[in-house]
């Protein structure tokens, strides 16, 4: 028999962890539902934002959260320089071009980082990261517990911008449709350029807080890239509510397959029961057939 508080505890360990996947996923999805493009670069980005966070907080001994604020500003302009520099120049053409530009792109800067972080784990100091709380009656890492909290901050504000604000409804209009969007006089390009931005700052966040529970290395953003791709499929493409509701959903069955069955086949299981929804629906939760 498996004891009901132990599942307990792994549920809310799925939600924290799929808090991280969310973080990452939601780039994805802005990036998608203005670009129309798969941005496989994104694993890169979250790697880099990870680093920029462990150069300031660690080598010059910056306030961790400080640092990952930093972290998000240079992870966003590094996303921005390759929308300008690739992506912006791939738009319109055949998918498998995108695709191909940023698998190429995730290469080049996995393999820049194995330059210039060597071929060792970094680690990222944060205090929070040492501390265990009690929350609903279970002991969590503070950090995780932060983590889910920027998740949640994070998402609401979101979408107050996106149905509160002119840049909100400016991201909304060319997500429907960007032809439509720039003849009525929205600035198409300058859309991609933010949705770009906040995809590699929330990266950042992302790759910054794990980081400081694991470590930092130039193959980490491979796996969390996959499995966001995954959830931006399952929760449906282009749709924040299905990111959301996939991301926690994925990050619950994962948990719970780690304790039940084993952590080495977790992974893989996952995967099998998302192919199984994805069969049932091909366009994932909250996706339309267009």
């Amino acid at each position: 028999m498996y004891d009901i508080g132990i599942i307990s505890q792994q549920i809310l360990n799925g939600l924290i962890t799929g808090s991280g996947y969310i973080l990452v996923a939601l780039g994805l999805t802005l990036i998608f539902g203005v670009y129309r493009i798969i941005n496989m670069a994104h694993g890169a980005v979250y790697m880099w934002g990870a680093f920029f966070c462990q150069i300031f907080a660690t080598r010059l001994g910056l306030n961790f959260y400080l640092a990952t604020i930093i972290a998000m500003v240079l992870a966003g302009f590094l996303s921005v320089f390759l929308e300008r520099i690739v992506f912006r120049k791939v738009k319109g053409q055949a998918d498998w071009v995108a695709l191909v530009a940023g698998l190429g792109i995730y290469y080049t800067l996995e393999n820049l980082g194995w330059i210039v972080l060597g071929p060792r784990e970094l680690h990222v100091f944060a205090d929070a990261a040492t501390h265990t709380v009690r929350f609903a009656g279970f002991y969590v890492n503070l950090q995780k517990l932060i983590l889910a909290a920027i998740c949640l901050v994070i998402v609401v504000g979101m979408v107050v911008v996106l149905k509160k604000t002119s840049v909100g409804r400016a991201i909304r209009a060319a997500s429907s449709d960007s032809e439509a969007a720039l003849l009525v006089g929205i600035n198409t390009n300058l859309i991609s350029t933010v949705v770009f931005f906040l995809g590699g700052a929330f990266a950042a966040v992302a790759g910054s807080l794990l980081g400081s529970l694991s470590s930092v290395a130039p193959a980490m953003g491979f796996a969390p890239m996959i499995m966001a791709f995954v959830i931006v499929v399952f929760g449906g493409m282009g749709s924040i509510l299905g990111t959301v509701i996939a991301g926690l959903m994925v990050g619950v069955i994962q948990n719970l397959l780690a304790y039940t069955v084993a952590p080495s086949f977790a992974y893989a299981f996952t995967m099998l029961i998302l192919l199984a929804i994805f069969i049932v629906k091909p366009t994932g939760l909250f996706g339309e057939v267009k």
